[in-house]
């Protein structure tokens, strides 16, 4: 909780809180929220497209109502960014292993089940992703273009547990040996999962498990039988049904979209693709051609990286960088590029959003922070070294320099920034320039105090060039030698060298 000490700044309240919270998280940092959360699951199939769709769509139909979460099994990080790069919401990757729900995974291998043949169970890995807050858990291949009339309540914590139905497909081909189990009235299926703050389910399938194992052998990739679990578990705990003719089907391999036995009534409000993640699907590609199904083209490196921003729930104080002040980090950068001055350093690195620009537009990037807030996963493979260190012991410590250092600090008031000011200056080229965000983020009353910025600028001599970008909040400050001074220092160099 942030005190109301006005002496103390708003900057160390909020710094020491996060690290206490750090301190004090087990497991994830994004699971302990309480917003409502969409969930999707994702594994090595052919559906990339129509996940990426499906996380854009949602990201603009819901805003920064819900938070979102990419689940996933077998993807690397640069194909996880593709999915996630027509998000314009924070988006969670979660790449799940057997140790995310060790009970199911060990009801799985007893069964000769090994983790690369769990298959369909992948989406009940983990049981929650956060348990105190409203959850949708969906199949990667879902796509919703609508609000169902409950979503308000959902949103709430005030709605059931409900689950898709397909009350049409022969029932002999759904729930493989748990058929016997299945309310042949209800027919739930496990696509779309609805769950209320607080419940669980783990105890069902255990139950059900328990009363009739797996056979020797299973197979989760092909075997139906998690359908048959699943649907047996969620109508025990009393779920209400999502009709088919809300959430149709358009399987890839039907000529038409399957609205059940009501038909199409005009209530849809998202569409499954089934079997996408096995072969091309025509319903997708019609609905996309229509546009009720979204697709971008020429996203920009900015908007790419959408994805990574967020506070608060992925416990980063402040704010994502406004995208005007990104854009001035990302255009000073390029100008770097093409000089082929590349070697970068970013105090400040959070989730890695400015960083995967930096990166993508040819930049070497070493970045740090006191914590990793998941940038080591969502970086892999990038051209970037991720530095968990305080950034005045990195700057201290390092006897490399950087042409380019873009500062995007926490806590910027004047105490601050006299123990950055040394240490930074000494790790910068001869010809290199400075980036820093908040540069007027006294302006915003909450933050008077954050003056720092300004104090650094203050001490610079008229060796140094600085320019303020003031029309978006905080604001950017660029500080680069001015260029008289960096011929002398390059005639100095060549005088010492001879």
């Amino acid at each position: 909780m942030i005190c109301t000490d006005t002496n103390i700044p708003l900057s160390k309240q909020v710094a020491e809180v996060d690290r206490l919270e750090a301190f004090n998280t087990v497991g994830r940092r994004f699971s302990q929220g309480s917003k409502p959360v969409i969930r999707w699951v994702k594994g090595d199939g052919l559906d990339d497209l129509v996940t990426r769709a499906a996380i854009a769509q949602a990201t603009r139909l819901f805003g920064s109502a819900v938070d979102y979460c990419l689940c996933t099994n077998g993807l690397d990080a640069a194909r996880v960014r593709s999915i996630l790069e027509w998000a314009n919401q924070p988006v969670e990757w979660f790449p799940v292993t057997e140790a995310d729900n060790p009970e199911l995974a060990a009801l799985l291998i007893s069964s000769g089940c090994p983790p690369e043949h769990f298959g369909y169970w992948w989406k009940w890995f983990p049981e929650r992703v956060r348990l105190q807050a409203p959850e949708w858990m969906l199949d990667g291949d879902m796509v919703m273009t609508g609000a169902p009339a409950w979503f308000d309540d959902w949103v709430k914590g005030e709605d059931v547990l409900r689950v898709s139905q397909d009350d049409l497909w022969p029932i002999d081909q759904l729930y493989g040996n748990y058929l016997p189990f299945i309310d042949q009235e209800l027919r739930l299926y496990s696509g779309l999962i609805s769950l209320p703050p607080g419940l669980t389910y783990m105890n069902e399938f255990s139950a059900i498990l328990a009363q009739q194992p797996l056979s020797i052998g299973h197979d989760g990739r092909r075997d139906m039988c998690e359908q048959g679990v699943v649907a047996a578990a969620f109508q025990t705990l009393g779920a209400l049904p999502i009709p088919l003719n809300e959430f149709p089907f358009g399987r890839a391999f039907e000529d038409h979209i399957d609205y059940g036995k009501l038909g199409n009534v005009s209530k849809v409000w998202g569409y499954h693709f089934g079997n996408a993640f096995r072969r091309h699907n025509s319903h997708f590609e019609r609905l996309t051609t229509e546009g009720v199904i979204d697709s971008k083209e020429g996203v920009s490196v900015v908007d790419r990286f959408c994805w990574l921003g967020g506070s608060g729930q992925w416990g980063v104080p402040g704010w994502t960088m406004p995208d005007p002040c990104t854009e001035v980090i990302i255009r000073h950068a390029q100008a770097f590029v093409k000089k082929n001055k590349k070697k970068i350093l970013e105090i400040g690195t959070s989730r890695g959003r400015v960083t995967a620009m930096l990166a993508t537009v040819g930049c070497h990037v070493t970045t740090i922070d006191h914590q990793d807030r998941g940038a080591q996963q969502n970086l892999e493979g990038l051209s970037v070294k991720v530095v968990q260190q305080d950034a005045i012991a990195f700057l201290m410590s390092s006897s490399e320099t950087f042409d380019l250092i873009v500062v995007d600090l926490h806590g910027n008031t004047p105490e601050d920034w006299q123990g950055l000011y040394k240490p930074l200056l000494s790790r910068l080229s001869s010809k290199g320039s400075i980036v820093i965000n908040n540069a007027i983020l006294y302006e915003i009353p909450e933050w008077k105090n954050e003056t720092g910025v300004q104090w650094f600028l203050d001490q610079l001599s008229s060796a140094w060039r600085i320019e303020l970008y003031t029309d978006n909040l905080p604001g950017i400050a660029l500080v680069s030698r001015r260029s008289w001074l960096s011929k002398s220092m390059a005639v100095i160099k060549n005088v010492l060298g001879k």
